[in-house]
């Protein structure tokens, strides 16, 4: 396996990984996340572009072949707003995804190592991620490489549908 800078050349596996995440996201919380669609290919594309985004994927040989068995997304973030948050440098990680049919083979770990490295050469203090309430496994994962809860994120749906 190796991690290598995400190219524009990838965008149909990156898309087939997202619409994975992306499907699992929208069975459990349909108010919040669409149903995977080919209209967020332009948005990835632009992702791809944006200068000081870290967007890595995990390449393994499969027949073969390469293969794009998971990627990683994720931006520093400096506070200049809010007086009482530090102003110290932070990497917010913002998407991750391993193929459903390449989990269990290190390619997360080797993603999010490559994702702590990468926020360490930027000076940041800390890495904070976003995982939903459903995502047990996801949990599970990220409680083995050491993240903890550091705070909460509560929703009260007002619209029904």
């Amino acid at each position: 396996m190796k991690i290598r800078p995400a190219t524009q050349e990838d965008i149909d596996s990156l898309i087939r990984l997202l619409n994975q995440i992306g499907q699992l996201h929208h069975e459990h919380e349909p108010l919040v996340f669409t149903a995977p669609s080919g209209d967020h290919k332009a948005f990835w594309l632009k992702a791809l572009e944006e200068e000081g985004r870290l967007f890595r994927v995990a390449v393994i040989q499969e027949q073969g072949k390469e293969k794009i068995a998971g990627l990683i997304t994720a931006r520093i973030d400096v506070n200049e707003t809010i007086p009482f948050i530090t102003r110290s440098p932070l990497c917010r990680i913002g998407t991750i995804v391993v193929d459903e049919a390449c989990r269990q083979m290190g390619i997360g770990r080797a993603l999010i190592l490559d994702c702590e490295q990468w926020a360490q050469s930027h000076n940041a203090f800390q890495i904070r991620l976003e995982v939903m309430s459903f995502n047990a496994s996801a949990k599970s994962f990220y409680d083995r490489l050491g993240y903890r809860p550091q705070s909460e994120i509560r929703a009260k749906n007002l619209l029904l549908t």
